[in-house]
C-alpha cells in the first residue's frame, strides 16, 4: 500500500492510497462541513437537477440572465431568490446549479451557520455558492435587538464582490423582512433579487393540462378561477392535479378535502368606483374562505379622505371571469365623520394582488 503525505502548518498527515489530490477546485455539488476537532471541509454530495419536470414561467430565461452577466462582469455575482414557500425557488435554484456545472463551476451548498464560514469560503476557487433559506439557518437578530446577534452580517465583505476569485452567491429567502438592510436593496452586493409569485390563472391551466391529462376541462377551468380569487402555490396545484386525474372529481368538492382547506390570508386590493369617476381604494389582508358569515370593515381612501366600507365575505359575487365584487345593496359605508355618504360607489371589487401572469417577475 502506497501512502500520501500532506503538509500543512507544520503538521504532516498520513493518508492511505485512496486520497487523492487536485489542482483545481473538482467539478462536483457539496456541502460544507464542520467539526470542531477538523474545522471545515467539503462534503460531496449528490448533484442538484431538475430532472424530466416541465418549468413555467420563463424561468429558464432567467437563468441565461445570471449567467450572461457573470460572464460580462470581473467581479462575483450576488442573486437573491425571495418568495412564499412553495411558488418555485428551489426548483429555480436547482435550474442554476445544473447550468453552473455546465459551465465547469463546481457546486457549494451553506446549509449551517459555523463561526469562521466566511473565511472559509473565501478561501474556495471559481464556484457556485448556495445558500438556501438563508434568514432562517443565518438570522438578522432583530428580535432580540442589536447588530451583534445580527449573522447575516459576517458576510457582507464577501458578498462585497470583491475577493481576488469570482463567484456566484445565490440565497434564496422566505421572508425579506427577515434579511438583513445591509443586504435588500444593495445591488452592490447582490445584483439580481429575484421574486418569485403565486402562479397566474394561465400557468396554473397549462400546469394541470401537463400534470392532469384525463382531468374535465371545465374543472381545469374551475381551478384557473379559483386562482385569481386565492392564491395557489405549486404544492397546492401538486396535490390537484393528483385527484383532478381521477374519474368523476369535481373540483368544489376535493377543496372541501384537501390540505389547502386553510388557505393562507390573501392580499387584495378593494376599488370602490363612484359615478363621478373617482376611485378609493386600499390593499388589504383577508381570508375569503374562513368565517365567510363575519362581518369585515375596511378603510378605503383617496387623495384627501377616508370612507368605511363594511361587507359580509358569503355575499360576495363570484364572476365567470374570475372577477370578485360586493354586491351595493350589501354593503354599508361611513365617512370619516361616521354619516352614510350621500352617493354610494357604482361598483367595489377585490383584485388579489402578489400574483404575476407567468408567476415570476422581476
Amino acid at each position: 500500500m502506497t501512502s500520501t503525505y500532506i503538509e500543512t502548518g507544520g503538521h504532516v498527515r498520513v493518508y492511505d492510497d485512496a486520497v487523492r489530490t487536485h489542482q483545481v477546485f473538482p467539478l462536483g455539488t457539496y456541502r460544507v462541513h464542520f467539526t470542531s476537532k477538523e474545522g471545515f471541509s467539503l462534503i460531496k454530495i449528490d448533484d442538484l437537477s431538475v430532472g424530466t419536470e416541465r418549468i413555467y414561467g420563463g424561468r429558464d430565461r432567467k437563468v441565461d440572465k445570471i449567467f450572461r452577466s457573470y460572464a460580462l462582469t470581473d467581479r462575483s455575482l450576488g442573486v437573491m431568490l425571495s418568495g412564499d414557500k412553495g411558488i418555485g425557488k428551489t426548483l429555480f435554484l436547482r435550474m442554476v446549479a445544473e447550468e453552473a456545472r455546465e459551465q465547469c463551476l463546481p457546486v457549494v451548498i451553506v446549509s449551517e451557520d459555523n463561526d469562521g464560514i466566511v473565511e472559509f469560503l473565501d478561501t474556495l476557487d471559481e464556484c457556485l455558492i448556495i445558500f438556501d433559506e438563508f434568514e432562517k439557518i443565518f438570522p438578522a437578530g432583530r428580535r432580540s435587538g442589536g447588530d451583534a446577534s445580527n449573522r447575516q452580517n459576517q458576510f457582507l465583505s464577501l458578498f462585497d464582490g470583491l475577493s481576488s476569485v469570482k463567484r456566484i452567491y445565490c440565497l434564496t429567502v422566505n421572508d425579506i423582512a427577515d434579511v438583513s438592510t445591509y443586504i435588500v436593496n444593495r445591488p452592490g452586493r447582490f445584483h439580481y433579487h429575484m421574486r418569485f409569485e403565486y402562479p397566474g390563472p394561465d400557468e396554473v391551466r397549462q400546469y394541470l393540462i401537463d400534470q392532469a391529462p384525463n382531468a374535465n376541462p371545465d374543472e381545469i377551468e374551475n381551478v384557473a378561477l379559483f386562482s385569481r380569487r386565492a392564491r395557489l402555490n405549486y404544492d397546492h396545484l401538486r396535490a390537484i392535479a393528483f385527484e383532478l386525474e381521477q374519474p368523476d372529481t369535481l373540483f368544489s368538492e376535493i377543496v372541501e378535502d384537501l390540505n389547502i382547506k386553510s388557505v393562507e390570508p390573501s392580499t387584495y386590493r378593494i376599488e370602490a368606483r363612484f359615478p363621478d369617476g373617482k376611485v378609493w381604494s386600499e390593499e388589504v389582508e383577508m381570508n375569503l374562505f374562513e368565517r365567510g358569515d363575519v362581518g369585515r370593515t375596511y378603510e378605503l381612501r383617496n387623495s384627501t379622505r377616508s370612507i368605511f366600507a363594511s361587507f359580509v365575505p358569503k355575499d360576495l359575487i363570484f364572476e365567470p371571469d374570475g372577477g370578485i365584487f360586493v354586491p351595493i345593496h350589501k354593503l354599508d359605508l361611513l365617512d370619516d365623520e361616521d354619516e352614510e355618504p350621500e352617493v354610494y360607489p357604482t361598483t367595489v371589487s377585490l383584485i388579489l394582488v402578489g400574483q404575476a401572469s407567468y408567476g415570476f417577475g422581476l
